[in-house]
């Protein structure tokens, strides 16, 4: 964005007055603003202050349009350096794979980056996928300052754990790492629980209802699981 002012016999053209430029997703735009009257009725402090405001309007005009337009690409694209497979659909947020909160533990997490710093939202046996997403969801709308609004319909949009299987297979295909199958142990652990439940559904045949037995059934699925390892 830029606003100049142009004095009389400056440019071969004669052009004297405002001119204001600006460039948004490549596209260029520009407006001229002179001080040469229309008439000479209209006194040339009233037309030197009518055309400077006018090109201050189209300046703030252009500077508002950049602005919305670069919000709007920074909540539905991915940033062009994101690395692949670690996109989630929008600036700000994305995969990872690494160590958790203890060193010797590999986990998945959400990264929120802003200015070169990261925060990391694990997950793991204390923070499960949904959990971490809407904790990272609400630290980046937090620190980017986006609206409410666009918040909420971020936080719908859960990453599922087969992204974060692809990224574990990005890694160790095509970036030098080894990383075991058991990094994503925990993003399954919903879906595990989703199965274990349907599991107690058609077991129970439907004679019984209730989240509250359906959680002990499968818990007790599971530490039937643990004591036979």
């Amino acid at each position: 964005m830029a606003i100049r002012f142009y004095e009389k016999g400056e440019l071969s053209s004669r052009f004297h007055g405002w001119r204001v430029v600006a460039t948004i997703r490549g596209k260029r735009f520009q407006k001229y603003f002179s001080l040469d009257r229309p008439n000479y009725q209209i006194s040339q402090e009233l037309w030197h202050q009518y055309q400077e405001t006018r090109a201050r309007y189209y300046e703030a005009r252009y500077m508002a349009r950049s602005a919305a337009i670069q919000y709007l690409d920074f909540i539905t694209k991915e940033h062009p350096t994101t690395r692949p497979y670690r996109g989630v659909g929008f600036h700000g947020i994305t995969l990872g794979i690494g160590s958790g909160r203890r060193a010797d533990q590999e986990v998945c997490y959400f990264s929120v980056n802003k200015r070169g710093a990261a925060t990391k939202f694990y997950i793991d046996e204390k923070v499960t996928l949904s959990q971490a997403w809407q904790q990272a969801v609400s630290h980046w709308g937090e620190i980017y300052e986006i609206r409410q609004k666009d918040v909420a319909d971020k936080l719908k949009l859960t990453p599922s754990p087969a992204q974060f299987k692809a990224l574990r297979k990005q890694l160790n295909e095509h970036e030098g790492h080894d990383l075991p199958p058991s990094v994503l142990h925990h993003v399954y652990a919903e879906q595990r629980s989703q199965i274990n439940k349907k599991k107690a559904r058609e077991d129970i045949g439907g004679r019984l209802d209730g989240d509250d037995f359906l959680t002990m059934y499968a818990n007790l699925e599971r530490e039937v699981s643990e004591f036979r390892k």
